[in-house]
């Protein structure tokens, strides 16, 4: 209840959580890692992924960048995010992803999540239709 009586009186944020509502398609904001794999290399998309750097370095999908999405926000990393082309913001399963993309969204940058990100479930043998479990190319 305080965050509401917070945005009440700061009519600027609550005007951008309306506008952020009413830009969600039916998408949801996400993009389905079949649809990202046939666009691999279009020079409109940004690929952020927001996991962990040891993680990404332990394969990540060709092209993108690593910033951990707890250090999003740091302003050096926000100066590495492109305002001309859309972010797709990845992680784990997709959770991550969709946080993350609400704040860039927020903050004015266009952003999708990968809907299930890597599909590295925390839940052993739980597949969750994600870049892996479609086989798709990885680099490390």
């Amino acid at each position: 209840m305080r965050f509401f009586r917070t945005a009440q009186n700061d009519p600027d944020l609550l005007e951008k959580l309306r506008t952020f509502l009413a830009d969600t398609g039916d998408d949801w904001n996400y993009i389905l890692p079949t649809e990202l794999e046939k666009r691999l290399g279009d020079d409109k998309l940004f690929l952020l992924d927001v996991r962990e750097p040891e993680d990404f370095a332990e394969g990540h999908i060709p092209g993108s960048e690593n910033i951990f999405w707890l250090d999003l926000l740091d302003e050096k990393n926000l100066e590495k995010l492109p305002t001309d082309k859309t972010i797709v913001v990845i992680c784990y399963v997709g959770h991550t992803a969709s946080q993350a993309l609400t704040l860039l969204k927020l903050l004015g940058y266009k952003a999708v999540g990968l809907k299930f990100g890597m599909g590295i479930s925390p839940v052993e043998g739980v597949p969750v239709a994600g870049w892996t479990d479609y086989g798709f190319e990885i680099e490390k």
